[in-house]
């Protein structure tokens, strides 16, 4: 009987769990037609705050239609990285919170093959998160 009120517990937690709302919300880039600037590097995003900003934007501005039905400028912002690197470059954003705030770390690592390739990623995080230095 005991068994069975543990796994109850158990699963109720973790469907509660599983409706939690990610922080960080990677979009897909493969449809779009993204610019890549001569200079982007990978560590160094673009921020857009707003649905014009998104239109100005020189890395965005032939999928900004597509990339504004993603997102909701009241809450969230995007976070654009456009580079070319080696074919095995990998970035990731990740968040913690820290007094009530939220904090995003970018990890970069630099692939190992000397092919040279363009990458574009796009996060969706939170309108008021911080990039951690």
């Amino acid at each position: 009987m005991r068994a069975c009120a543990i796994l109850a517990v158990l699963f109720a937690a973790s469907v509660v769990i599983a409706e939690e709302k990610p922080v960080v919300k990677e979009l897909s880039t493969k449809e779009l037609k993204i610019a890549f600037p001569e200079k982007g590097k990978a560590g160094e995003p673009t921020t857009i705050t707003s649905a014009e900003e998104l239109a100005k934007s020189l890395i965005l501005k032939d999928a900004a239609d597509a990339v504004q039905k993603q997102i909701d400028f009241k809450t969230e912002k995007l976070l654009a990285f456009a580079w070319a690197g080696s074919g095995q470059d990998m970035l990731a954003v990740t968040a913690k919170s820290k007094d009530s705030k939220t904090l995003l770390t970018i990890a970069y690592t630099p692939g190992r093959t000397r092919d040279l390739r363009q990458h574009a990623k796009l996060f969706v995080v939170p309108k008021d998160a911080e990039i951690a230095k």
